[in-house]
């Protein structure tokens, strides 16, 4: 016997099921590599802030008692960070890097980050619990800010 043609069109079960399957695949792959990416972010920047903290600790050591007048470019101009270190629009979450005194206790030091989501906020704020002082996130500011 003779099949019609009208009868094979379209895609048999089997197929589909292949289809489906390899559609699910590659969802899980690009949902586990959004949250890698994002992990890596959160560890740039925790390094970022350890490395700004270590500069200006290293600014009060040496001739300055206080932090009165830190900010990146004194830092910069004080050999403690590379030339071509840009805060502006630097950070993973395209904002801006800020190291100042703090306004309450010029013996202590800010370092801030812009632009930060919440839930990386909360999460930067986990991983400098006990390494801070404090820790700061603003919400409305998108602002992370740390007291060392």
């Amino acid at each position: 016997m003779k099949r019609n043609a009208r009868y094979n069109r379209g895609f048999s079960l089997m197929e589909l099921a292949i289809a489906i399957g390899l559609m699910g695949v590659l969802v899980s792959v690009v949902a586990a590599g959004g949250g890698m990416m994002n992990k890596c972010r959160l560890q740039r920047e925790a390094q970022a802030v350890d490395s700004l903290r270590i500069a200006a600790q290293n600014y009060l050591s040496g001739q300055n008692l206080t932090y009165t007048g830190v900010s990146v470019g004194t830092l910069k101009t004080a050999g403690l960070l590379p030339n071509n270190f840009d805060p502006a629009l630097a950070n993973s979450f395209g904002g801006d890097y800020t190291v100042a005194a703090n306004a309450a206790d010029n013996t202590r030091v800010d370092i801030a980050l812009a632009s930060v989501p919440a839930s990386a906020g909360a999460e930067l704020t986990s991983t400098f619990l006990s390494r801070a002082e404090a820790t700061n996130y603003d919400q409305a500011g998108k602002v992370w800010k740390a007291t060392f």
